[in-house]
């Protein structure tokens, strides 16, 4: 944006590798239920009468999400360890992450939700929701 604002950071080491193989885990189970189908590297297990675990492996790294499932089987929230450097020290770390989901919405056949809100030390006294959205339009290709 003309040098004025950043839009993306480079990253290109294993720290940055390793935090964005997180993040996209996460958005699939956010927005894109199909990627994360039981199948080659992706695992799934009940861990309690509410909550799912889901693991995915991919080029040495590993990545589990626990979700809450709701009464009506919808996830209500999500939650898992980022490895991040979004934290008061500046340093790549291990540190929770999550969010909740709600107002679902059936699109192409698919249940997602239409209010996100999402941030880091989920779970903690230190969680601030930065990301909330409400969707007003999504489609898969």
């Amino acid at each position: 944006m003309g040098g004025l604002l950043p839009v993306a950071r480079g990253g290109g080491d294993a720290d940055h590798a390793r935090s964005a193989f997180g993040r996209m885990v996460a958005e699939a189970v956010f927005w894109s239920p199909a990627a994360i189908l039981p199948g080659p590297n992706i695992t799934w297990q009940s861990t309690g009468p509410d909550t799912i675990k889901v693991t995915v492996r991919h080029a040495g790294m590993v990545q589990s999400i626990d979700i809450l499932v709701a009464a009506d089987g919808q996830p209500s929230s999500v939650s898992f360890i980022r490895w991040s450097d979004a934290n008061p020290q500046g340093k790549y770390q291990e540190q929770a992450f999550g969010g909740y989901l709600s107002k679902f919405r059936t699109v192409q056949g698919y249940q997602v939700p239409m209010h996100v809100e999402a941030g880091n030390f989920f779970g903690t006294d230190g969680y601030f929701p930065f990301f909330i959205v409400d969707v007003s339009k999504i489609s898969y290709p």
